[in-house]
């Protein structure tokens, strides 16, 4: 598997910084739980990830229910602009607030 990942890697240096995460407490945790979520969840885990862009902004809050919620302001603007865009395209004024 080492030789696999050696050949098709195509930057030695994320091989090592994958290394050095793996060796994080909770890292293994944490990647076997997102590999074994359902795809549809790790597609709307990715897009957030992708839409927060800046990911030292991002807050996280587990309520009493067990609810994790994920906050970004960058992720609500680009769904905002998204949103805008889509209602721009359908002949219908909006406000962008």
């Amino acid at each position: 598997m080492l030789r696999s990942l050696l050949a098709t890697s195509l930057n030695p240096a994320e091989l090592l910084e994958l290394y050095y995460w793996s060796k994080e407490p909770g890292f293994t945790q944490l990647f076997r739980a997102i590999a074994t979520m359902p795809e549809h969840t790790r597609a709307a885990l990715e897009a957030f990830i992708t839409l927060a862009r800046d990911l030292k902004s991002v807050s996280a809050e587990l309520d009493h229910r067990g609810v994790l919620t994920f906050c970004s302001v960058e992720a609500a603007r680009s769904v905002v602009l998204a949103v805008h865009a889509l209602n721009e395209s359908e002949d219908r004024p909006q406000l962008l607030n």
